[in-house]
């Protein structure tokens, strides 16, 4: 089967791989498609893809493909080769297993994810098995909470309080979870992963669920916390809101940026200190980025492009006594807003502010790819420009 995954644009196109099987008889070929309510589109899109294989619970996900009567069903064993890497996947009641080993189906449906997308750019069997067994080390949930920190919430005075809490790996199955001002306590990868379906998924299941802070504290430290003990718990929970978090990273990297593109960026910040607008001088137009206060979610940030209009003009007659024209164009003005979405929603605005100035740095790549773009340009590379003393 040529598994054919989209790329995630408006460009179209598509990556591929290709998935054997010597027991089963996959179609010629099929189309994976992004799912960008998620918080990794691509990657989202194949674990859905994998788990409609493997998973018979959901009847929109099942798919059959028989030889003999043999379909994927309550039992099976086979080799799959993605790419020319052998995978041994296998089914008894409710186990699930990869090369002998059980997992979690969500475990297996990840990390096949991940190799499916690594095998579109890699072709060596050994490189790819390599990196299987790496993702399987732990789980997408716990990857998760390293790189991104545990997200946690609680009620307080009726409001939902959003917070983010560092984690770190203290042992092979041992993981640490920072619940207080240099207070870390313990849960093991699975509990954390459990952690997870609820807090990340918003999956009422497990144990780990609707926990108040003293709970949370008593679960990983092992003790009740004392009345002075959870007040400090609860203000350090507090500075540590996600939404705070999330939007100073943001803003810290639009920071780096401006210092790192002297020249080429400059951003405008209004009296409460709020990114207002910025400027970027691509390699071949000059762009605005503008906050629109009135949009939230994928649109946060509005993109602009200094051009000109352009008209048609007779000058003349031909011999042939046609009409000759030529182009006039209009003084250049910020012609906009152009319509670029962000892949998946929930991103910050200092995030959307970033994504943009890093394409149009190099829109001579960017412009082909994102077919809205290309209506708003009516003049060759380089011809009207802004004022340089504007991005000092």
């Amino acid at each position: 089967m040529e598994l054919r995954i989209n790329k995630p644009s408006d460009g179209g196109g598509y990556y591929s791989t290709t998935i054997r099987c010597g027991t089963y008889a996959f179609p010629h070929h099929r189309t994976v498609q992004y799912n960008r309510q998620a918080k990794d589109p691509v990657q989202a899109g194949l674990e859905s893809f994998w788990r409609s294989i493997l998973s018979t619970r959901s009847k929109r996900n099942r798919y059959t493909y028989g030889i003999g009567g043999v379909n994927f069903g309550e039992t099976f064993n086979h080799v799959v080769m993605i790419n020319g890497c052998p995978v041994v996947l296998s089914r008894e009641g409710i186990r699930y297993q990869l090369n002998g080993k059980s997992y979690s189906l969500s475990t297996i449906c990840s990390a096949l994810a991940r190799l499916t997308y690594k095998s579109c750019f890699e072709d060596n069997p050994e490189v790819l098995l390599s990196s299987l067994y790496t993702t399987l080390n732990l789980p997408e949930n716990v990857k998760y909470c390293l790189e991104n920190r545990a997200p946690f919430h609680f009620m307080e005075n009726y409001e939902k309080v959003d917070v983010r809490l560092n984690v770190m790996q203290i042992g092979d199955k041992m993981m640490a979870m920072e619940i207080s001002d240099g207070v870390w306590g313990e849960l093991t990868v699975k509990e954390l992963d459990t952690y997870c379906n609820f807090y990340l998924h918003n999956k009422s299941r497990g144990s780990w669920k609707r926990l108040a802070p003293k709970t949370l504290y008593s679960r990983l430290m092992g003790k009740e916390p004392s009345e002075s003990e959870l007040k400090v718990m609860v203000a350090f929970l507090k500075q540590n809101r996600m939404s705070d978090i999330v939007e100073d990273r943001a803003l810290q990297l639009v920071s780096e940026m401006l210092e790192s593109n002297k020249g080429r960026l400059s951003a405008y910040y209004n009296d409460d200190g709020i990114l207002e607008h910025m400027l970027v001088r691509g390699n071949d137009y000059d762009w605005k980025l503008t906050n629109n206060k009135f949009k939230s979610g994928i649109q946060m940030v509005s993109t602009y492009i200094w051009q000109p209009t352009v008209e048609a003009k007779e000058v003349g007659e031909g011999k042939d006594g046609n009409k000759i024209y030529e182009k006039v164009y209009s003084s250049p003005k910020w012609r906009g807003p152009i319509c670029i979405d962000n892949m998946s929603d929930g991103s910050p605005l200092g995030d959307q502010f970033a994504t943009r100035a890093l394409a149009l740095l190099n829109d001579s790549m960017t412009i082909k790819i994102v077919n809205t773009i290309k209506s708003y340009i009516t003049a060759n590379p380089n011809k009207f420009r802004v004022d340089e003393n504007d991005l000092r």
